[in-house]
């Protein structure tokens, strides 16, 4: 599941597989509203720690319980990287991505990591970055940029981000190239 926020750390897109999870209708996640699908007892380091990052505009990396639209509660991982317009360097927010651990997991509590990681990097430092994810980067800018130019601009941009996070996820599951959905 993929997600895209503004400068101020607000919510503007959040991929369809997070309302098809949470039960969450699309207007009810953005802002601060995807909060609240946090479990109660998470939600306030979660916060914290976003707020965190957003003020020091670096990479995140949260563990948490997700609700799901039936009301039980999943364990997920959710990252982020700051996006910069390329000639400033201006802040335009966040792109990120939640997976779900697939299997059972005990023993986990939340987990915060404000700047602690380096994402975009395959195996190396020297790693060239997908051409995949070097769209996503250009798409966050175009979001941005275009945040008070209508909603049919934007939901252009945002149907272009659905499409690269599922080849992000195909890419990152290795199941086909970006021409053929799986």
């Amino acid at each position: 599941m993929i997600w895209v926020t503004d400068h101020r750390g607000s919510l503007t897109y959040i991929s369809q597989q997070w309302h098809a999870l949470t039960g969450q209708k699309p207007t009810e996640s953005l802002g601060a509203g995807w909060i609240e699908a946090v479990h109660p007892e998470d939600r306030a380091a979660i916060g914290r720690g976003f707020a965190e990052a957003c003020e020091r505009q670096v990479e995140f990396v949260l563990r948490y319980r997700l609700r799901r639209a039936d009301g039980t509660y999943v364990w997920v991982l959710d990252a982020a990287s700051p996006s910069f317009t390329p000639l400033t360097h201006d802040f335009l927010g966040f792109l990120g991505i939640v997976s779900r651990y697939e299997d059972e997991v005990q023993n986990l509590s939340a987990k915060v990591e404000v700047g602690t990681f380096k994402p975009g990097r395959a195996a190396a430092e020297s790693a060239a970055l997908s051409k995949i994810h070097i769209a996503a980067d250009h798409l966050i800018a175009a979001r941005a940029l275009t945040i008070d130019c209508g909603d049919e601009i934007a939901a252009v941009i945002d149907r272009a981000l659905s499409a690269l996070g599922q080849a992000l996820r195909r890419e990152k599951l290795g199941t086909g190239s970006l021409s053929k959905p799986h």
